[in-house]
């Protein structure tokens, strides 16, 4: 039994395919819980246009993906969550595919599926060479992957067992950016992702997500390289070695990138938490970079471009 939880701002133009993604489910022992973050468009309409007794609407005041999330997560009544955005799709299999593997790996809380990005004019397959063979399902260490390649786990392709949220906690209030990889590093510490790779989850990318990740707040960084710390002191010597590939890529990268638009107060605030993560060598060039008197992040875009 699982309950889906999607988040709703503003998605007229794709809610409807991503409920009937749920609705035309082969495994049809679920309930779809979408959470209006106070849409300001037809969306709330279009779910209207739904008559499915499985299908049910939480209306909750603009407060965040975070929030809208975990508003689904509390209002759930079965022990499996799923979740899905509100302008990405499912194939008719996933949640079937995912509740054979749920029985044959009983002991494990985490489970994905194989996803691709779609984009106007093609669509990417997620690949790496961690994933098992096409079809097969195997455990993942979440920090293995990622220290060389995107996340196995995003908001549309998982599926999570609700006691992992009261353990361990559920998406931070308030969190803009990032909040789902904030939240994917908390759950995989101890926890294996289970993943199968057959092409699940369909995660559509518009022209808006690069708008919306334009600008990555000083408040947001501080909150997700807090979140690195924490995390890091409770793996294994060789899950720390794996994850601190990323965070010093991570890090590093994005410091540069948003650092323009940092107060001094806050740039200060994050240099104390980078100055825990990552090496000298890499402090000091941050420090001559700060010392530029313009924006250096896009001279260095330039030259990577050629």
């Amino acid at each position: 039994m699982i309950s889906v939880v999607i988040p709703l701002y503003n998605k007229e133009a794709y809610i409807a395919e991503a409920i009937r993604s749920v609705l035309l489910q082969t495994f049809t022992n679920f309930e779809i819980l979408v959470v209006d973050d106070g849409s300001t468009d037809a969306s709330v309409s279009v779910v209207n246009g739904f008559e499915d007794e499985r299908l049910q609407l939480i209306t909750i005041k603009r407060s965040g993906v975070s929030v809208a999330r975990n508003t689904g997560i509390e209002k759930a009544k079965y022990p499996w969550i799923a979740f899905l955005d509100a302008d990405d799709w499912w194939d008719a299999t996933f949640l079937e595919e995912i509740q054979v593997l749920i029985s044959t790996y009983s002991s494990h809380k985490i489970f994905a599926g194989g996803r691709s990005r779609v984009f106007k004019d093609k669509t990417e397959r997620y690949q790496n060479k961690y994933l098992p063979e096409e079809g097969k399902a195997e455990l993942l260490n979440y920090f293995q992957v990622i220290g060389e390649y995107f996340p196995p786990v995003n908001s549309s392709n998982v599926i999570i067992e609700k006691s992992l949220f009261r353990a361990i906690g559920k998406f931070r209030k308030g969190q803009k950016k990032h909040e789902d990889h904030d939240l994917w590093m908390r759950l995989c510490v101890k926890n294996p992702v289970v993943f199968l790779n057959k092409e699940l989850s369909f995660y559509r990318k518009t022209e808006l997500d690069a708008t919306s990740r334009a600008h990555y707040e000083a408040g947001d960084f501080c909150i997700f390289l807090n979140t690195i710390l924490n995390v890091k002191e409770q793996l294994s010597p060789t899950e720390k070695s794996d994850f601190r590939k990323y965070y010093k890529r991570f890090a590093f990268f994005t410091y540069i990138k948003h650092y323009w638009n940092y107060s001094s107060q806050e740039k200060k605030q994050v240099h104390g938490l980078l100055k825990q993560l990552l090496p000298k060598s890499h402090i000091r060039r941050l420090f001559y970079i700060n010392a530029v008197p313009f924006n250096i992040y896009p001279v260095l875009k330039t030259f990577k471009r050629k």
